[in-house]
């Protein structure tokens, strides 16, 4: 939205421009987090030091950040269609 576009809309039109840049900044974020997640991982790995398998500690640590996806994976088992459409679209 550019300045003379934000100056000309109403309240509303406002709002939903400023909510659905925050949602997408927290995504942003939280894909972020995934991925350095995943490279701690690898770095632990390499290294040879031993953690719990299958154990996300910064999930656990940013427990309200991924309410919505802890949520989700605790009560829907993943088929195994929902995973490799899941894998392609990260690509």
């Amino acid at each position: 939205m550019t300045p003379n576009e934000f100056w000309n809309c109403t309240y509303r039109e406002a709002y939903v421009f400023v909510n659905s840049n925050s949602l997408q900044r927290e995504e942003d974020y939280k894909k972020n987090i995934i991925l350095f997640d995943a490279l701690g991982e690898k770095i632990i790995n390499v290294i040879g030091r031993k953690r719990p398998k299958n154990v996300s500690l910064v999930r656990e640590t940013f427990k309200n950040l991924f309410k919505e996806e802890l949520k989700v994976s605790s009560s829907h088992q993943q088929t195994p269609e929902e995973q490799i459409r899941i894998l392609r679209s990260m690509k």
